[in-house]
């Protein structure tokens, strides 16, 4: 998206007047944008009236949308009250969701914890609107997450039942939420939900994470919640999706192994999504390995949860050049490897976790950078690195 053209958005909008590891132990991130090139205006300066303004080194011109360079779906989070909103902010950022996406994923309303209120009752009306909104305007969504151990209703946390009828409230959800998704069609009878996020995060490092779903189903839930989900929708793409695969090989293999087990057993999957919560220099060599080793599965792959951190260490105040260019490079890699690595059956596609810096999960109080778009919407010199790995420029 261009500069220009967002800034052209803005000021129409506030004119109209709008309201509104290994590296487990691998670093965490947040991020700001606000002054990034900070210092007074020359407005009051006349012999400054005829210079040539400095280029900003950390925000471009993009002349490409993300969604017209690649070959396959690039998405990015929505939630239903931002589609919902006429602010200037969120005026904006739907300008640049049509223009650079053609797929969406809801953040945390097509959760468990959202959606499931109660025994055998559910509401789905966050995931409708966001449902509606893709059916508008061409896009495609993939559902986030069926079943993650850190999206637990309270009421279920504390089910008191016996544990036979625990596991018949959670299949009874599963089903419910896809078979109510799969009804969703474009004008030309095809799904809007094309996919699922089914379990999320099944593995704490290489060994199965001790949840509440382990404890009273049993470690073969994951098992149980991909066959649920297909008996709902013969269908619809079926995801397992983990952060880390990329930079912990020892996860990565038993995912594999995870995933081998279940193609010998007939337990229904369809695609690996591949969390690439990245750091700067961080994985650097295990990247494209990941990537292949995924790939090689037969598979889907999707880049499920893109974004870059650039402050994990707190080392910096500010962004800076040299932390730009890394980050760019960085993004770069991601695309250029998935561009060129996984064959074109198998890409499923990338998705972005966020629009500006200041509405990511990692922003940390304005201690990180991690996205796409500074807080006015420019295109930011990740966005140039995405891009250009996009095109199949080579980074190395």
């Amino acid at each position: 998206m261009k500069i220009v053209k967002v800034l052209m958005i803005v000021m129409f909008a506030a004119v109209m007047g709008c309201s509104s590891g290994s590296d487990d132990s691998g670093p965490q991130v947040g991020g700001p944008t606000d002054d990034i090139n900070p210092g007074g205006s020359d407005d009051d300066d006349p012999s400054t009236d005829d210079e040539i303004p400095v280029e900003d080194p950390f925000v471009y011109d993009a002349t490409e949308d993300l969604k017209d360079v690649a070959s396959f779906p690039i998405g990015n989070i929505v939630s239903a009250n931002k589609l919902a909103s006429t602010s200037t902010d969120n005026t904006t950022f739907k300008q640049v969701l049509n223009a650079e996406y053609n797929s969406i994923t809801s953040e945390y309303q097509m959760k468990m914890n959202i959606m499931f209120t109660a025994p055998d009752t559910y509401d789905f009306s966050d995931g409708d609107a966001i449902v509606a909104y893709a059916k508008e305007n061409g896009l495609r969504v993939h559902g986030h997450a069926l079943i993650w151990h850190e999206a637990i209703p309270s009421w279920l946390n504390e089910f008191a039942g016996t544990d036979e009828e625990f596991e018949a409230q959670v299949e009874g959800f599963v089903k419910a939420a896809v078979a109510h998704f799969a009804e969703a069609e474009d004008d030309g009878g095809n799904p809007i939900v094309a996919s699922w996020d089914v379990v999320n995060e099944y593995f704490d490092g290489a060994a199965v994470r001790n949840s509440l779903f382990t404890q009273r189903i049993g470690n073969d839930f994951i098992k149980k919640a991909f066959q649920w989900a297909r008996e709902a929708d013969p269908d619809v793409k079926l995801f397992y999706n983990d952060y880390n695969i990329a930079g912990q090989v020892d996860k990565r293999n038993a995912i594999i192994g995870m995933v081998n087990d279940f193609i010998t057993n007939s337990i229904p999957i369809d695609g690996i999504g591949m969390q690439m919560h990245l750091n700067h220099d961080w994985p650097s060599s295990d990247l494209p390995l990941a990537i292949q080793a995924i790939s090689d599965t037969g598979l889907l792959v999707h880049l499920s949860e893109l974004d870059v951190k650039v402050n994990y260490g707190d080392d910096i105040n500010s962004l800076t050049e040299e932390r730009a260019g890394a980050q760019e490079l960085q993004y770069q890699r991601a695309g250029y490897y998935y561009t060129t690595i996984v064959p074109a059956a198998q890409q499923f596609g990338i998705t972005l976790w966020g629009f500006r810096d200041r509405d990511s999960w990692l922003y940390d109080n304005g201690s990180d950078w991690p996205l796409l778009y500074d807080n006015d919407f420019n295109t930011k010199v990740s966005h140039r690195g995405l891009v250009a790995g996009l095109n199949g420029e080579n980074p190395e």
